[in-house]
C-alpha cells in the first residue's frame, strides 16, 4: 500500500505545483509590483516553488511575505504567508514547526471568517496528524474541513477532504471504507469536470481494488486513467497508471501480461527523473523477472533500484551536512565576532592612550608655566619643580610602556583568532569531502554486495549460474575492501598526520604479493599482469605505503583494459632514487582526463566493465609518494595505453618522522 499513500500525498500539491509560473517570471512580477497585496501573494508563491530546492530560500519568501503583510496591516496576507511557511517546515520533515504555523494561520482566518482558508488550514493540520499516525485526530480535522467545504459549496475542496479520509482508512487496513471514500470524490470531481482530479483518483481506486484482490476491476480503472491522460497528458499519472496495470497483472498471477506496462512505466518515470518513483519501477521490475525465471535482468534491476534506493539516503546525507555547515556558519560568526570584539578594544585601549599622553602634555605644559613662576623665587625651589617634573615624567613613561604591552597583547590575540578562524575553516572541508565520499562511493558497493548475497540466499539462483555469482561476489567484496583500506588511510591523512616507517624492502616481493593479490580480477576480464622487476632491486620506503600504492595502481589499470590486454610492471635505478612503471595496453586518456587525474575533487570514470571507482585513490597515491620523498607522473594517449611512473629512494634518504597536516 506504500504505493498508494505516495500517490494521495501527492494529491494535496499537484495541483498548486502545476499552475505555478516560472520563478523569473514571478520575480519580474514582483519587481514591477506596486501594491503590496498583490506583493504578498507573490512573495507566498515563490515560497511554495522554492520549497522543495530550498528550505532556506522557501523559510526567507515567507517570512517577507508576513513581514510585508504584518506591516500593511493585512490579516488575509498574514495567514497566507504563515501557512506558505508551515508548508515549507512541512516539506522538510519539521512537524512541530509546521504545525505552529498552520496553527497561527488558522487563527486569523477564524477571525476574519475566512471559510475556504479554515478547511485548507484544517486539511494541512491533519495531513501532519495522519504522517504522525495519529488518525483518529486527523480523520476529525478532514470531517470538519469537508463540512465546511459542503457548507460554502467549495466540490473541489470537499473532494479533496473525501480523496485524505479515504487515506486515513487506506493506511489503517480499511480498505473497504477507502474505496468508498476514493469513488465518492471521484464523482465530485467528474461533477465539476475536473479532470486532474478525476485522473488521480481513476489510479487511486485501481491500486485500492488491487489491494482487495479484485485485479479486474483494477485494470479497468487504470485503462481509464490511461485513455484519460492521452488529454491531460500528466507525464506521472501516466507512471502511476502504468504501475497499477502491472501490479493488478502481478496480483493475477500474470507476469508476461505486466511486463511491457512495468517497462513502459520506467521509461516515463526516467524522462521525468523521479528518483522515488524509478526505485519504485525497478523494484516491480526485479519481481516480474524473478517470477519469470529470467535471473540476469532480475539482478539488473535490483541493482538499478539499489542506486537510487542509495540517491535517495544521499539526500537525507546532504540535509545532514546541511545542517552541519549551518553550525559551522554560526561557529564561524561566533569566532568573527570575537575578533571584531578584539579589534574594538584595541581601538579604545589606543584612543585612551593619546587621551592619556595628551592630559599628561597638558599638565606638564601647566607645571612648567608653574615652574617658570617659581624660577625666580629661588634655586631651591626650581630643584624641588626638576624633582617633581622627572617624577611626573616617569609616571607618563610608565602608563605609556603598560598601554603599548596591552596593545600588543591584542595584537597577539587577534592573530590567534584569525589563526583559529582558518583551521576551522580547513578541518570544516576535510569533514565535507569525507561525508560526501562515505556516502556515495563506500555505501555503493556495499549495496550492491548485499543486493548479491541476497539473491543468493533466496535460493533465486539455480545451481548452474551459482559459480557466476559467487565469482561476482568476490569481486565485489575485493573492490569494497580496497575501497575501504583507501577510505580509512585517506581520512587519517587528512585528520591526524601519518607516521612513516621505511625500511630496506625487496620491490620484487611487494609487487608480486599484489598482482597475486588482483589475479582474480585480472582472469575474470582475460588480461594478463607480468611482473618484470629484478629479483634483486630493493627501496628504502614505508612498506605498507607502497603496498597501498601498487594495489591502486594496478588495480586502477585493470579497471581500464579490455580482454586480452597486458600490464606490466618494471622497475630501473636511477641515481638515488628507484623508478617503477605500470604500464598497460588499455584503452587510454585525454589531455583533459590527464589535467584532472591528482585534482582535490575525487575525479572518477567508470571503467570498461562499467566499473566504478571513489576519485580517491590516485590522490591518496601522490600524498604517500610524497611522504616518502618521491615524485609521480602519467603518459598516456587514447586507445594506446597509460602508463604511470613513480619515484622511491634506494638508500636512506627518509628518516622516521610524522608528517602533520
Amino acid at each position: 500500500m506504500k504505493f498508494l499513500l505516495l500517490i494521495v500525498c501527492f494529491l494535496s500539491t499537484f495541483s498548486i505545483i502545476a499552475q505555478q509560473s516560472d520563478e523569473k517570471e514571478l520575480k519580474a512580477k514582483l519587481e514591477a509590483s506596486t501594491d503590496p497585496a498583490q506583493q504578498v501573494r507573490l512573495l507566498c508563491e515563490l515560497s511554495k516553488l522554492s520549497c522543495n530546492v530550498s528550505l532556506s530560500s522557501s523559510l526567507t519568501y515567507g517570512k517577507k511575505a508576513a513581514a510585508l503583510a504584518k506591516e500593511e496591516d493585512n490579516k488575509a496576507g498574514l495567514a497566507l504567508a504563515y501557512n506558505s511557511i508551515g508548508i515549507a517546515y512541512d516539506t522538510y520533515g519539521d512537524y512541530s514547526k509546521a504545525t505552529d504555523y498552520y496553527y497561527k494561520s488558522l487563527r486569523i482566518r477564524e477571525a476574519i471568517a475566512d471559510s475556504s482558508g479554515i478547511s485548507a488550514s484544517y486539511n494541512n493540520i491533519g495531513s501532519i496528524y495522519s504522517e504522525q499516525q495519529k488518525y483518529p485526530e486527523a480523520t476529525e480535522l478532514f470531517i470538519k474541513s469537508l463540512h465546511i467545504a459542503e457548507s460554502i459549496h467549495d466540490t473541489a475542496s470537499a473532494a479533496r477532504s473525501i480523496n485524505n479520509l479515504g487515506s486515513i482508512y487506506q493506511q489503517q487496513g480499511d480498505l473497504k471504507k477507502a474505496l468508498t471514500y476514493i469513488l465518492r470524490g471521484l464523482q465530485l470531481k467528474e461533477q465539476v469536470n475536473d479532470l486532474p482530479g478525476v485522473l488521480i483518483s481513476l489510479n487511486n481506486a485501481g491500486f485500492l481494488y488491487s489491494e482487495t484482490g479484485e485485479w479486474e476491476k483494477a485494470i479497468n480503472y487504470h485503462r481509464r486513467a490511461l485513455k484519460l491522460n492521452t488529454t491531460e497528458g500528466n507525464s506521472l499519472e501516466k507512471a502511476y497508471a502504468l504501475y497499477g496495470m502491472a501490479q493488478a497483472y502481478m496480483f493475477g498471477k500474470r507476469p508476461d501480461l505486466a511486463l511491457p506496462y512495468a517497462l513502459q512505466n520506467l521509461k516515463v518515470v526516467q524522462a521525468i527523473n523521479s528518483k522515488n518513483e524509478i526505485q519504485i519501477a525497478a523494484e516491480l521490475l526485479n519481481n516480474i523477472y524473478i517470477e519469470l525465471g529470467d535471473y540476469e535482468n532480475a539482478h539488473e534491476y535490483l541493482t538499478l533500484q539499489n542506486q537510487y534506493k542509495d540517491s535517495l539516503h544521499n539526500t537525507e546525507v546532504d540535509l545532514k551536512i546541511a545542517e552541519l555547515q549551518l553550525a559551522y556558519e554560526k561557529e564561524k560568526t561566533e569566532q568573527e565576532n570575537l575578533l571584531l570584539k578584539a579589534q574594538h578594544n584595541l581601538q579604545e585601549e589606543e584612543l585612551e592612550r593619546r587621551k592619556a599622553v595628551l592630559y599628561s602634555t597638558v599638565s606638564l605644559f601647566i607645571m612648567a608655566c608653574f615652574i617658570a613662576l617659581i624660577f625666580f623665587k629661588g634655586r631651591q625651589g626650581l630643584r624641588v619643580a626638576n624633582k617633581l617634573l622627572l617624577q611626573k615624567n616617569q609616571e607618563v613613561l610608565h602608563h605609556s610602556a603598560v598601554l603599548s604591552k596591552q596593545k600588543e597583547e591584542l595584537a597577539t590575540q587577534a592573530a590567534l583568532l584569525q589563526t583559529q578562524k582558518e583551521e576551522l575553516e580547513r578541518l570544516n572541508t576535510v569533514k565535507d569531502r569525507l561525508f560526501s565520499v562515505i556516502a556515495h562511493d563506500l555505501r555503493g558497493p556495499l549495496v550492491s554486495l548485499k543486493g548479491l548475497i541476497g539473491i543468493v540466499a533466496s535460493g533465486a539462483v539455480p545451481m548452474d549460474k551459482l559459480k557466476g555469482f559467487m565469482s561476482t561476489l568476490e569481486t565485489s567484496q575485493q573492490n569494497a575492501l580496497a575501497l575501504l583500506d583507501n577510505l580509512l588511510i585517506w581520512a587519517k591523512s587528512q585528520m591526524q598526520g601519518m607516521e612513516i616507517k621505511p625500511e630496506t624492502l625487496q620491490l620484487y616481493k611487494l609487487v608480486q604479493e599484489n598482482v597475486t593479490l588482483l589475479q582474480p580480477q585480472a582472469v575474470q576480464k582475460e588480461i594478463t599482469l607480468k611482473n618484470d622487476v629484478k629479483p634483486e632491486a630493493t627501496i628504502f620506503a614505508d612498506k605498507e605505503m607502497v603496498k597501498l600504492i601498487l594495489r591502486n595502481l594496478i588495480s586502477n589499470a585493470i579497471k581500464f583494459c579490455n580482454a586480452n590486454d597486458v600490464i606490466r610492471i618494471t622497475a630501473v635505478s636511477v641515481n638515488t632514487h628507484m623508478v617503477i612503471t605500470v604500464k598497460d595496453s588499455g584503452v587510454g586518456m585525454s589531455e583533459d582526463t590527464l589535467a584532472q587525474l591528482f585534482s582535490s575533487q575525487n575525479y572518477t570514470t567508470r571503467g570498461t566493465a562499467n566499473e566504478k571507482g571513489s576519485g580517491i585513490g590516485l590522490t591518496l597515491c601522490k600524498e604517500l609518494i610524497t611522504y616518502n620523498n618521491g615524485h609521480i607522473n602519467v603518459k598516456s594517449e587514447p586507445g594506446k595505453g597509460s602508463a604511470f611512473i613513480f619515484t622511491v629512494p634506494i638508500g636512506q634518504s627518509v628518516s622516521q618522522k610524522v608528517v602533520l597536516l
